[in-house]
C-alpha cells in the first residue's frame, strides 16, 4: 500500500538519507517538508530545497513565509505575495505556516489573520490554489492549569497565563478569513486540535470545500478519537477525501541522538498506520519516544481500504501534485542572497551576530551543481 508522510520537519546539517531511511523504516514511498519560521534566520526553506533536490525525487517541500515581513507590516500585503512567487520558482510544492502555535506568536509580531495586511496573500493563495499546511493553536488542556500536561509546561507550552494568544481568538480569526475565502486549499497541522469536537469540524469541511487536516501527533488526537470510535470511523469515512497522513516526525540539529530520532520516527509511524488500518493499537512505551514511558493501548479506526488509501496519499497527491515539483538551481541561488538579507536583520532585532553557514553551504552545493551540469 503506497503511503506519503505529509509532515515532516528538517533542518541542515541533517542529512537527505537520514529522512530517506525513515522512510524506508516507517513503510512510506515520499515524504513531505515543512518548514518553520526561525528567531535569527527567517526559515528553514534553502534546507528543504537542498533535501529535496538530494532525495532524487521522493520528497516534496512546503516552504515557510517570510518572517521579516512581520516587522514590516506596511510592506507585508504585496511582500508576502512576491515571496510565495519566489519560492514556487525555487520549486516551492506548497506553504507551511507555523504562525498560528502561540509560542511563534509570542516570537513575531505576526498580525492576526483577519487583518487587511494578509487579505492580498489569502486572495492569491486561493487563487492559484496553492496548498497550505497550517499549525494553529495547540490541544485546548494547553490553556488549563488543571489540564496541562507535565512535559508541555517544561516545554513552554502552558497559555493559560501570561501574553499568550488564546485560541478561541485564532479560532476566531481562522473563520473570519475562511468567511472572505471559503476556497483555501489548507491543510490544519494535527486535526486543527478539534479530534474532540467533530462535529465542529465537519461543519468547518462543509462549508469550505478545500479545507482538509492531517493526522500528525498529539496523542490527544488518537486517545480522544478512541473514546468513541464508532463516530470516529463514521467521520473518516464521512470526509474521507478531507484527511491527510502525516508523522510530525523531526530530523532537526537540537534531536542530536541519530537513534533517538530513529526509535521516535519508527513508534510514530507505527501509530499513525496501526490507527488507520487496524481495530486496536498497542505501543509499548519508552520515555524517548513522543509517547513517553506509559505504554499506549486504544481502538483504531480499521478503514476499508479504499478509505484507508485516500488519507495514507490519495488526498496528498491531488492537493499537490502527483510528481514533486522540480527544483531551480538558479532560483534557489537568489532565493539564498534574499535569506541571507533577512536573517542580517533578524539578528539585527535579537541583537546577536549573523550566522551564514547554512546559506553558505547550500550556495556552495548548488553551485557545484550547476557547473556539473
Amino acid at each position: 500500500m503506497k503511503t506519503i508522510d505529509s509532515h515532516i520537519h528538517y533542518q541542515l546539517p541533517r542529512t537527505c538519507d537520514e529522512i530517506l531511511e525513515a522512510l524506508d523504516a516507517t513503510g512510506c514511498d515520499y515524504g513531505n517538508l515543512v518548514s518553520e519560521i526561525q528567531r535569527l534566520r527567517s526559515t528553514e526553506n534553502i534546507d528543504l530545497l537542498h533535501a529535496k533536490y538530494c532525495s532524487k525525487g521522493r520528497l516534496y517541500c512546503y516552504c515557510a513565509l517570510n518572517t521579516e515581513l512581520y516587522y514590516k507590516q506596511d510592506k507585508m500585503a504585496q511582500g508576502m505575495v512576491e515571496h510565495v512567487k519566489n519560492i514556487f520558482e525555487c520549486g516551492a510544492d506548497g506553504i507551511k505556516m507555523i504562525e498560528g502555535k502561540p509560542s511563534e506568536r509570542k516570537d513575531f509580531p505576526i498580525p492576526n489573520f483577519d487583518e487587511e495586511c494578509w487579505e492580498l496573500y489569502w486572495a492569491y493563495v486561493e487563487e492559484k490554489q496553492i496548498p497550505i499546511v497550517w499549525h494553529v493553536n495547540d490541544p485546548e488542556e494547553f490553556w488549563d492549569d488543571k489540564k496541562v500536561p507535565d512535559w508541555a509546561r517544561r516545554s513552554g507550552w502552558f497559555y493559560g497565563e501570561g501574553d499568550w494568544i488564546n485560541n478561541e481568538d485564532q479560532y476566531s480569526q481562522i473563520a473570519n478569513v475562511l468567511k472572505r475565502h471559503p476556497n483555501l486549499c489548507i491543510t490544519f497541522a494535527h486535526f486543527y486540535f478539534l479530534s474532540a469536537q467533530l462535529e465542529r469540524l465537519g461543519k468547518i469541511f462543509d462549508e469550505c470545500p478545500n479545507v482538509c487536516v492531517d493526522i500528525t501527533p498529539g496523542i490527544e488526537l488518537f486517545t480522544n478519537m478512541s473514546d468513541d470510535i464508532k463516530t470516529s470511523r463514521e467521520f473518516f469515512i464521512k470526509y474521507q477525501d478531507r484527511i491527510l497522513y502525516g508523522t510530525d516526525i523531526s530530523f532537526r540539529p537540537k534531536n542530536k541522538d541519530i537513534e533517538f530520532n530513529k526509535l521516535d520516527a519508527l513508534i510514530r509511524g507505527q501509530l499513525c498506520h496501526d490507527f488507520i488500518l487496524k481495530d486496536h493499537v498497542f505501543i509499548p512505551g519508552d520515555e524517548r519516544s513522543l509517547l513517553g514511558k506509559d505504554d499506549l493501548n486504544i481502538n483504531g479506526l480499521n478503514l476499508p481500504k479504499e478509505v484507508a488509501d485516500k488519507v495514507l496519499f490519495g488526498n496528498f497527491l491531488r492537493r499537490t501534485g502527483s510528481v514533486p515539483r522540480e527544483v531551480n538551481i538558479d532560483k534557489v541561488l537568489e532565493e539564498i542572497e534574499r535569506e541571507k538579507k533577512r536573517t542580517a536583520f533578524l539578528s539585527s532585532v535579537k541583537g546577536v551576530a549573523p550566522d551564514y553557514s547554512v546559506f553558505d553551504y547550500c550556495k556552495e552545493f548548488f553551485e557545484n551543481e550547476k557547473n556539473a551540469k
